[in-house]
């Protein structure tokens, strides 16, 4: 059911087991994604904080897969950001995906990737030079013995899955600079 990469340690879940677009579209309109929410507000502050220490006030960035309701864009524009907003579903405006951008951020989004690799590499054709680009998703657990159980797998929209050693060959391939300022948060820098 699963592939696990000998190159970068990911964990692929086999294509033929993926869920229908108009399934997932449903799935993710059942997420709580509102700012009110004080707890989720907290939990991307992890990834908005050590970010908002590398961007600048006059920088342009892109919330790349932000869902229905765009919370991380929010909080960023509250604190006088400018970002634009990109998902296939909600948001599908490709003319924002023909712009350069000075930091893009992908909230538990890297996780939903048909194909990495090329997601990627779409990514860096998007970022500016010297730009950041923030992930936040929940890595995979050390002992592989803890996968079956994992609730972060039993998400049927969950297609890959990451470590640290992932992280470091995306940004190995790319040449971008990796930092891990908490769990479960990578921020890649392009120079």
């Amino acid at each position: 059911m699963y592939w696990d990469c000998k190159i970068c340690g990911a964990k692929i879940l086999d294509p033929q087991h993926y869920v229908s677009n108009s399934y997932e579209k449903k799935h993710y309109l059942k997420h709580n994604n509102s700012t009110t929410d004080k707890q989720y507000k907290n939990f991307l502050l992890k990834l908005i904080k050590p970010m908002k220490d590398k961007i600048s006030i006059s920088d342009i960035g892109l919330d790349y897969g932000c869902g229905f309701a765009p919370a991380l864009a929010n909080i960023l524009k509250t604190y006088g950001y400018k970002v634009e907003l990109y998902d296939p579903f909600f948001f599908p405006n490709k003319d924002l995906l023909l712009k350069k951008y000075k930091f893009i951020t992908c909230s538990e989004v890297v996780e939903h990737f048909f194909n990495p690799y090329e997601e990627f590499n779409k990514i860096n054709d998007l970022l500016d030079k010297n730009s950041w680009f923030g992930v936040m998703t929940t890595f995979l657990p050390e002992k592989d013995s803890l996968f079956e159980k994992w609730y972060y797998r039993k998400d049927p929209t969950h297609v890959v899955f990451y470590k640290k050693q992932t992280f470091k060959h995306i940004g190995f391939k790319r040449n971008w600079h990796v930092f891990f300022p908490s769990e479960n948060i990578v921020l890649f820098h392009k120079k």
